[in-house]
């Protein structure tokens, strides 16, 4: 019982302290990002913005971060008493002592909607803590982790049922009233040393991209643990992740538990002009897989090394990638970006238009405009991405670009095109936007592999010729979203929303819809992606 005080005594301190901890590592979440990037885009000489995530430290050089987080609304008498600060203004629990900053919150996802085509009810509830905390604004590191249940429109249940995964979670339990129970657990270390350098070591996700998709890597998947070194000099940024991801599709060991394969990418950027006017990024990436015989291998150890040289001089089976990051700002408030990557081909078979299956490549142009009319915070974004049949796709589920059985690139894996629309407007805490999806993808037909899922083996491909995006079972997806957001409390980025989705997926064999109706009260920190 006298712990117990003891206990209740300290923790009512911390909760009243006055002063207010710093932030950590910036939330990989596109609402929260699109925040701050207008400012990033404006005139922020050498900001790297296509790797994230990016910490505060970094972010707050050139965004005026603590403005743009700062609470809007009047002082009311309310939000001064201690339940309303940590309701509207601050951190659940705040310790600020020396040069030590640690902040504590809940983490809460409460869901509800109705899917009017199915008449079935849908619903979330997530509940979590997140730990964050910076010592001298060099050392930093952040543990979090929540528990789920929820039901989802018919199109999402399938997905988890077929893959046994939550898209961007974890490994699902399905109890008999078809309820999903899963869990998600995220954290990292990191360390800023100096100017020039910074390490991050951590179970969590990573984003290759000025885009809403990402071609070369996404944040897409579920987490993984990590190892992410980078270096800013001048007008480069150069960054190396060694990562170890889970193969879901071979069998589960009760000693070893499911077989692993390891992700090996260099990236290197690059600020052209004298306003950084283009940014360009270089993208090379090497799966393989674990085997009794073969682990880690040290011979892509070395942090700046070219990989192709490498897996050849080794006699490697393994797969690569070859990539391509731009961003080109026309004027502070509209910018083009747009990607490319290689995962095989001919130049001659490309040049012969025979639709030859080992062309695999995959392309993204998008353009992004703010304070579209100059109308302060009404913003624009329209993206392109076109992925050629088997790309990503490798002789073993161990070497293919997945990890968790999700693509580590574009939810649709491949063997598409998708044009993607957004146009949002903030005034105060208030936030409305629409999307709009058209997707022309060629499903897979039964038995058949023709290069639209990424888990099959690409030597059981239906056809050697005529592989053209759309070919197999030519299918188009229509996704519509319209929703409204009240933000709650910028510091945890808790909101309020309440929306409507539509989606249309036809084909020659079937006809499928749904449209959700959604309420919600959710701490939004991450991505998930459910238009696919």
């Amino acid at each position: 019982m006298k712990a117990a005080r003891i206990l209740l005594f300290v923790s009512l301190f911390l909760l009243m302290k006055i002063s207010f901890a710093q932030e950590f590592l910036f939330p990989l979440n596109r609402d929260v990002y699109n925040r701050v990037e207008p400012y990033i885009q404006n005139d922020s000489l050498h900001f790297f913005s296509s790797l994230k995530p990016f910490d505060y430290e970094y972010l707050k050089k050139f965004a005026p971060v603590d403005s743009v987080f700062t609470p809007i609304g009047k002082e009311k008498k309310f939000y001064k008493t201690l339940i309303g600060r940590k309701i509207f203004r601050e951190h659940l629990l705040v310790v600020n002592e020396d040069d030590i900053h640690l902040s504590v919150d809940p983490i809460l996802n409460t869901q509800i909607g109705r899917d009017l085509q199915d008449d079935n009810a849908v619903y979330v509830n997530t509940r979590g803590i997140l730990v964050q905390a910076d010592v001298k604004h060099k050392f930093y590191f952040y543990s979090g982790v929540h528990e789920n249940q929820a039901q989802y429109v018919s199109y999402v249940s399938e997905f988890v049922n077929k893959e046994q995964v939550v898209p961007g979670q974890g490994r699902v339990k399905t109890n008999e009233a078809g309820t999903f129970d899963f869990n998600n657990a995220t954290g990292g270390i990191g360390y800023t040393a100096g100017k020039h350098f910074d390490f991050l070591l951590a179970h969590d996700k990573n984003f290759i991209g000025d885009g809403y998709r990402s071609l070369l890597l996404s944040d897409n998947s579920f987490q993984y643990p990590f190892l992410r070194l980078s270096m800013k000099f001048w007008r480069f940024k150069y960054s190396v992740i060694y990562a170890m991801m889970q193969n879901l599709k071979e069998d589960y060991y009760y000693d070893t538990g499911f077989k692993k394969k390891f992700l090996r990418v260099n990236y290197l950027d690059l600020a052209i002009g004298k306003k950084d006017w283009l940014t360009f990024g270089l993208f090379e990436a090497v799966v393989w897989r674990h085997d009794s015989y073969r682990d880690f291998d040290f011979n892509y150890v070395n942090p700046v090394i070219f990989l192709r040289p490498v897996e050849n001089s080794v006699g490697s089976p393994d797969n690569e990638l070859l990539g391509a990051n731009l961003k080109f700002r026309i004027n502070p408030r509209n910018i083009i970006y747009g990607q490319i990557m290689l995962d095989e081909f001919l130049l001659n078979e490309v040049r012969a238009g025979r639709g030859w299956w080992a062309n695999k490549q995959a392309l993204q142009i998008g353009a992004k405009s703010f304070s579209v009319f100059k109308v302060k915070s009404l913003n624009f974004q329209t993206e392109f991405n076109y992925v050629r049949p088997f790309t990503y796709q490798h002789r073993t589920t161990g070497q293919n670009y997945g990890q968790f059985n999700q693509p580590l690139a574009h939810p649709l894996g491949a063997n598409f095109y998708e044009s993607v629309s957004f146009l949002s407007y903030r005034w105060r805490n208030f936030m409305v936007e629409g999307k709009f999806n058209y997707v022309k993808a060629g499903k897979d037909r039964a038995q058949k592999n023709d290069g639209s899922y990424i888990f099959n083996n690409y030597d059981t491909r239906a056809s050697e010729y005529g592989n053209y995006v759309g070919s197999g079972l030519e299918t188009k997806i229509i996704y519509k979203e319209f929703r409204l957001e009240y933000l709650v409390n910028p510091k945890t980025n808790m909101n309020i929303e309440v929306g409507i989705s539509d989606r249309a997926y036809t084909n020659d064999i079937e006809k499928k819809y749904s449209r959700l109706v959604f309420f919600g009260l959710r701490m939004a920190l991450e991505n998930y992606y459910f238009d696919f």
